[in-house]
């Protein structure tokens, strides 16, 4: 995906890209930035990932967040992480997502997973499979369009017995 380097969400982008590898924190792409390469493109004023961190990491996460210019709150961030296991920076009007990675299918998928080139960053994203998978566990109405997307262009390709199996 390429887009005008002075655009603000690309500019988003990039830092919450390079703030993740920076940080060496292991993730993969499943919002509708991931959708758009894997399914049907659609809007989105967000970075959603699944990253693969110890409790110790991600709370680790908070401090290198505002260490890279990301809007972060603290308290209501480890609040977040003990409640929900996500975390949420900010940048401007836009937000990166972190959910933190609790089932073994999402390691799974990660050994799967191909980066691709977005924003000018490679970042792994997952197989058409894995991201039906992660849209149908989310379970959004929102998330099952982005599922049904998926299906529609890679229906002749996909792994069906893996997808149910899986299920």
């Amino acid at each position: 995906m390429t887009c005008d380097p002075r655009n603000p969400f690309t500019a988003f982008c990039r830092k919450a890209f390079d703030f993740l590898q920076a940080s060496e924190t292991r993730y993969l792409g499943i919002g509708g930035i991931a959708v758009g390469v894997v399914g049907e493109a659609r809007t989105t004023g967000d970075v959603d990932v699944v990253a693969f961190a110890s409790p110790d990491d991600a709370e680790a996460l908070i401090a290198k967040a505002a260490n890279a210019g990301l809007d972060v709150k603290p308290e209501v961030e480890r609040e977040r992480l003990a409640a929900t296991g996500t975390l949420r920076f900010r940048g401007g009007p836009f937000q990166l997502d972190i959910i933190m990675a609790s089932l073994p299918f999402e390691e799974a998928a990660y050994g799967r997973a191909v980066k691709k080139r977005l924003f000018g960053r490679l970042v792994p994203i997952p197989t058409p499979e894995d991201l039906i998978l992660f849209k149908v566990l989310a379970g959004r109405d929102k998330d099952i369009l982005d599922a049904i997307g998926i299906v529609r262009r890679h229906l002749a390709r996909l792994d069906r017995r893996y997808l149910e199996q899986t299920i």
